[in-house]
């Protein structure tokens, strides 16, 4: 009995029934295999496309911080105007950069990153460079010419920057980033050439040469940016450049006041807090979503938005050369940052 139902299992197995039974279970095998690729599949697209919504999601906060920092950067012509009214400048950006210190320096002693001895005469004049040498020439200039012509002045850093990239660093500039440069020296010529009722050559001349002593420590942080991240280089620049600023203010214009009107306090607050502070965390956060090159575009917001403020809350007039001029610095600095950014995608 048992021999006969091996026999017959043995049979049914050679049996075309069997065959084909096999074959429909190998064949639904393969069915199901192609099934859980296909599912597979189906998942890595999902979170592909999630992630690229994440991505692009990402991106379009950074446009949105890049947008708030270059506008609050064109208030600090505003509110060092206001804040001129009973301080001198010194103690203007001594007040700036010691809140903007406070903020900032936290976030690298929650890092954990101390500047090393080697790097610290760097870091010590670079500090100077940034806070006292360019803050009292900008300042002071600002002092003696108005917010609109200063602010627009400052459009002249992009072309600048890339001479100085050039020059240094063998980077080359094409036609487009010469015709750059030489538009915006035209509209610098033309927006200083005639002096008005607000503005005056003295005080262009020092906001102009604070720009290109911004040049020498942006070159001079590159190394240290590099090395300790953006943020941490940044809060420990602002630190040296608050401790040399000390000094220079005491010897300058004496002992800093602390009583002020609500009006001085305010724009000292927002020159600290909004200006310096916010700005540099929204631009730092930005960055890592965004390359620099095209991070670059939305500075020039900056002497945009200074301009237009001095203009409706300073009431600060431009001669119709002026306006000329200021467009041609926003044309040229444009130009050469959307320049910089198509060479490098």
């Amino acid at each position: 009995m048992n021999n006969t139902g091996e026999l017959s299992v043995g049979r049914l197995g050679n049996s075309p029934g069997g065959v084909a039974g096999r074959r429909f279970q190998a064949g639904r095998a393969r069915a199901l295999g192609a099934r859980v690729r296909v599912d597979e599949g189906l998942e890595e697209k999902l979170a592909a496309d999630v992630a690229a919504r994440k991505r692009g999601a990402r991106r379009k906060l950074a446009v949105a911080a890049f947008l708030v920092a270059g506008g609050l950067w064109g208030t600090a012509f505003l509110f060092g105007k206001l804040a001129f009214t009973e301080l001198p400048v010194s103690h203007v950006a001594l007040y700036r950069f010691v809140i903007a210190t406070l903020v900032l320096l936290p976030f690298a002693i929650v890092r954990r990153r101390w500047p090393s001895l080697r790097d610290l005469p760097q870091f010590l004049l670079t500090g100077f460079l940034i806070v006292p040498v360019t803050f009292m020439l900008q300042y002071t200039g600002l002092a003696w010419t108005s917010a609109t012509s200063a602010s627009l002045i400052i459009g002249t850093l992009p072309p600048m920057l890339a001479i100085a990239a050039a020059w240094f660093y063998g980077e080359r500039l094409a036609a487009r980033g010469w015709a750059s440069i030489g538009v915006s020296t035209l509209g610098v010529t033309l927006l200083v050439g005639l002096p008005g009722s607000d503005h005056n050559w003295a005080g262009d001349a020092l906001v102009f040469l604070s720009m290109i002593v911004v040049v020498a420590w942006v070159l001079l942080s590159k190394p240290l940016i590099k090395k300790y991240t953006a943020l941490v280089a940044t809060a420990y620049l602002m630190l040296f450049g608050t401790l040399t600023m000390l000094p220079v203010a005491l010897v300058w214009d004496g002992t800093p006041r602390l009583q002020m009107s609500a009006t001085v306090l305010a724009s000292v607050l927002a020159l600290g807090l909004a200006c310096s502070a916010l700005t540099y965390v929204l631009w730092n956060w930005g960055l890592n979503y965004v390359s620099a090159s095209h991070a670059g575009i939305y500075t020039n917001l900056e002497p945009v938005v200074g301009a237009l403020l001095g203009v409706m809350f300073l009431h600060e007039t431009l001669q119709p050369s002026a306006i000329v001029g200021g467009l041609l610095v926003i044309a040229g600095a444009i130009a050469i940052t959307q320049s910089e950014s198509k060479a490098q995608e």
